[in-house]
């Protein structure tokens, strides 16, 4: 009675590897009703059903296409562009940021189609802007001959402005940030510059 043995063993090892093999399954299976994108690498071997997609999240026709409209606004090396609203009938601003930046904010927008105007606006600030403003200044001007660039140092904290009203005053264009409302804490504020291009009268 050498088999009894034997029998039982085999059985033993074949229900360890059945039971190894459905807890496998229903926790692959858990897994696949959870994230529907994760893969079950034992189902790279099987043909889909009917029921199961074919194309990758990227290639769903509900999302809009991921190529920039031809008319994209300018945005010069450095900057970021920026939501504009107000009646000053300016388009497109640009921000940009540094580090303990220096400065102080101000609603006026400063003229900035000289190289010494440029050099006026950017005493006070530090860490590299000095340089961004300018050859964002340059750039505006190469670019709009017919425009006069602006820039106005609008806030220094934590997070940059969402948008900014530009608005033409008795004074000049007035730039008014909207700033978020954080608890954002952090070790050095950051300045904050908008530029932009104005049409001449």
């Amino acid at each position: 009675m050498t088999t009894s043995p034997r029998r039982s063993g085999a059985r033993t090892r074949s229900a360890s590897a059945l039971l190894a093999a459905l807890a496998l399954s229903a926790s692959l299976a858990a897994c696949g009703s959870d994230d529907e994108t994760a893969t079950d690498p034992a189902g790279a071997s099987s043909t889909p059903s009917p029921s199961e997609p074919t194309t990758s999240p990227s290639e769903s026709p509900s999302e809009s296409p991921s190529e920039p409209p031809s008319e994209s606004p300018y945005v010069p090396a450095g900057a970021e562009p920026i939501d504009v609203v107000g009646s000053a009938g300016v388009t497109e601003a640009v921000v940009i940021g540094a580090t303990e930046g220096g400065g102080s904010p101000s609603t006026m927008a400063f003229a900035l189609d000289t190289d010494r105007a440029v050099a006026d606006f950017v005493a006070d600030l530090a860490a590299g802007l000095p340089d961004q403003v300018a050859a964002v200044a340059a750039d505006l001007r190469d670019r709009s001959p017919d425009a006069t660039p602006y820039g106005a140092v609008v806030s220094t904290g934590c997070e940059p402005p969402r948008s900014v009203a530009i608005d033409a005053g008795e004074a000049g264009f007035q730039v008014v940030p909207a700033l978020p409302k954080s608890t954002v804490q952090c070790l050095a504020p950051v300045t904050y510059v908008v530029l932009f291009a104005a049409p001449d009268a």
